[in-house]
């Protein structure tokens, strides 16, 4: 994984800020969450979802299928909300 900062990140939701986006191998990640390791985490599942899944079968269900973006989405917050609990150490 490879964390690129950058001032902006589009986001799908009106009047929300997404705070990264995973185009493996790349993170794309606003600067204060750089170091945010819940956040990495969150991005560290969806690194291995595309390793599992294959880049183009990923990102193309992703895409293309909300039910899939919703599963795969699910997926890194529980991780996150594990992190964020002091619970994903190790």
């Amino acid at each position: 994984m490879t964390l690129i900062k950058v001032p902006w990140l589009p986001s799908v939701y009106r009047g929300r800020t997404t705070w990264a986006i995973t185009i493996a191998p790349f993170v794309f990640i606003l600067p204060k969450y750089a170091e945010n390791a819940a956040t990495i985490a969150h991005e560290m599942v969806h690194i291995e979802q595309v390793r599992r899944m294959g880049w183009i079968n990923f990102y193309w269900n992703y895409v293309t299928n909300t039910g899939f973006r919703r599963s795969v989405e699910a997926e890194g917050y529980a991780k996150q909300k594990e992190v964020e609990n002091g619970m994903g150490r190790g």
